[in-house]
């Protein structure tokens, strides 16, 4: 394995993590969230991240990081770890400071997929990064919402 097929593939296992840890943080919100609309919505969220997580091992059982097409250097200029970082909350954080982090980390999670759609030669890998950042944007847009309807009434 080449030095860039290993970062690709620490990435991936990390974006895996990050995917394990946001069906946490959507089902633990889902369990405090108040209206029984945010509930649904939450827990719809978690069930994808599931989904999530299970693309992404298929991808690596196929040899993903086999597909990618850059150099180390152009790796490391995309910063794509960058894309994954934790945005940490508080046990006191408010329900306002819980979903600008899950909107942060769903516009994070969309940058990353995106990215990995545009280095894979393989055409299926392409599909699968694509369609990821496709819900993770499709995430942050129902968060977004939410928090319009909850914070913003009179937008």
């Amino acid at each position: 394995m080449t030095e860039v097929q290993e970062s690709f593939e620490n990435l991936i296992a990390l974006a895996i993590e990050r995917e394990e840890e946001a069906y946490d943080f959507y089902s633990t919100a889902a369990e405090n969230a108040e209206s029984q609309a945010a509930k649904k919505l939450l827990k719809e969220l978690a069930q994808q991240e599931v989904g999530h997580k299970e693309k992404l091992q298929a991808a690596l059982e196929e040899d993903v990081c086999g597909t990618f097409s850059c150099t180390l250097e152009e790796m490391k200029e995309l910063s794509l770890g960058n894309y994954l970082k934790d945005v940490p909350l508080k046990p006191s954080s408010s329900p306002q400071e819980i979903l600008i982090v899950a909107i942060k980390r769903e516009e994070g999670a969309f940058q990353f997929y995106k990215s990995l759609s545009e280095l894979t030669d393989n055409p299926s890998h392409k599909v699968v990064f694509e369609t990821l950042a496709k819900e993770e944007q499709s995430h942050k847009r129902r968060l977004e919402s939410m928090y319009d309807d909850a914070f913003q009434p009179w937008m």
